[in-house]
């Protein structure tokens, strides 16, 4: 996560932090070189980085389906800026598409990624201030699964897939990062132990 100058993400003192990890059996045993950095601001920071999900847990995808929708959506409750986006889902994830509805009954598509591939999850980020999104803004995330046996990936189109942790089952996940719009936090960091000033 590269943040841009200003900007922070939070931890609150006492945290604990777990990493899920999802590893693919070999046949033999391997080694993990996993390891994680944490970088401190070395500015003052001016604004805290949020995110929300865009989620929906309670799907079943019927066997062959090409094209299965799944969606959800949430209301801003205060004005944000936003900074980007990301989508997960699995082998059966086909495309997925974020749109604001705006209080005033306009709509506005922040992102399509038409060709979603497990394998090439990338985040996707607006330049700063580019994105102000209103309080009352409903976000909606919609995203289409193939579970046909035209989608080479699919581990099995003849089974029903609902949500679960595991490759061959599904997520449905679209991320939203933003800061609050009228934010300013003016908080010095200590660089070497975290502590805000």
């Amino acid at each position: 996560m590269a943040l841009d100058d200003g900007v922070a993400f939070c931890i609150p003192r006492g945290s604990v932090l777990g990493l899920q990890i999802h590893y693919v059996a070999t046949g033999k045993p391997e080694k993990c070189g996993v390891s994680v950095g944490l970088r401190y601001p070395r500015e003052v920071v001016q604004k805290r980085l949020r995110h929300m999900q865009l989620t929906n847990r309670r799907f079943a995808i019927p066997p062959g389906a090409p094209a299965h929708k799944v969606a959800a959506s949430r209301v801003l409750d205060r004005d944000v800026e936003g900074i980007g986006m990301f989508a997960h889902m699995h082998l059966r994830g086909k495309d997925m598409t974020f749109t604001a509805h705006l209080p005033d009954g306009k709509t506005d598509t922040l992102l399509i990624i038409p060709n979603y591939s497990f394998s090439w999850q990338i985040s996707y980020r607006w330049q700063p201030g580019q994105r102000r999104l209103p309080k009352g803004t409903r976000l909606e995330c919609v995203a289409h699964f193939d579970n046909s046996a035209f989608n080479p990936y699919n581990p099995d189109p003849k089974a029903t897939v609902r949500h679960g942790p595991q490759t061959q089952q599904e997520m449905m996940y679209g991320f939203f990062f933003y800061t609050e719009g009228a934010e300013q936090l003016g908080l010095h960091v200590d660089a070497k132990t975290g502590t805000a000033k």
